[in-house]
């Protein structure tokens, strides 16, 4: 399988750009952007994009209608995004389900969304990574983040990260489709943020405490409430 690159100048967001353009992409598009200026996050949350940055690309690819490994694209792509953070030397966490933080502030996130077309499923992967970003920049985000340029007072190419990144994807999405989310089941958790603390999770109606217990093979977090009960989660916002 070979990715086909497609690089834009400014758009409103590359997972939107994607979405208006189905019809003429093929499976495994990856659509970069040199600028956003209506990136999103998670929750609808708005993604400060900084012109020629950081990171701003959307993978599109297709799968069949109802397979099962679609709910865990999200997941490998942090994964991914993680093992080439380390790769490059910085110690990435993984904050359940899909943000990557380096020393507890977030240096990347990634936002799924699907489409139905016939007899296949769209899925549209964003990713965005800080990665040239000025410590000016970061200080506009809200929340503790952080860039590769500021951990290590160095730019970095931007091409050649998103090829890493993609490249890793590819290899961990072969074995996703074959075998499930339980090959990565161990390598995830080694890399999960707040393992064993108190954090509160709100699923979009409730907020719940507990303790971050561990994953399950199907990529779901175990969280210890303080009953002794374990509750399993399969989407929701990690807080501490």
């Amino acid at each position: 399988m070979k990715i086909q690159y497609l690089h834009l100048d400014s758009v409103d967001s590359t997972n939107n750009w994607v979405k208006s353009h189905l019809s003429e992409l093929s499976s495994l598009t990856c659509v970069t952007a040199k600028e956003q200026t209506a990136g999103r996050g998670r929750f609808k949350r708005h993604w400060v994009s900084p012109r020629g940055e950081n990171i701003y690309a959307t993978l599109y690819l297709t799968a069949p209608l109802g397979a099962e490994y679609i709910s865990n694209l999200g997941q490998i792509m942090a994964f991914a995004c993680a093992k080439v953070l380390r790769g490059i030397g910085f110690e990435a966490q993984l904050k359940w389900p899909n943000d990557i933080l380096i020393q507890g502030r977030k240096i990347a996130g990634v936002l799924t969304e699907t489409v139905t077309i016939g007899k296949t499923t769209g899925v549209i992967i964003g990713i965005g990574v800080n990665v040239n970003m000025s410590t000016a920049s970061l200080e506009a985000i809200g929340v503790p983040a952080t860039s590769l340029l500021q951990l290590s007072q160095k730019k970095w190419d931007l091409q050649e990260v998103t090829q890493l990144l993609m490249n890793h994807f590819l290899q961990d999405l072969e074995v996703l489709k074959k075998s499930g989310f339980a090959p990565f089941q161990a390598s995830f958790e080694k890399m999960l943020a707040y393992k064993g603390q108190e954090i509160t999770i709100h699923d979009g109606t409730q907020t719940i405490k507990g303790i971050c217990h561990a994953m399950t093979k199907d990529g779901r977090l175990q969280l210890l409430l303080p009953s002794g009960e374990i509750k399993l989660l399969t989407s929701g916002e990690v807080g501490v």
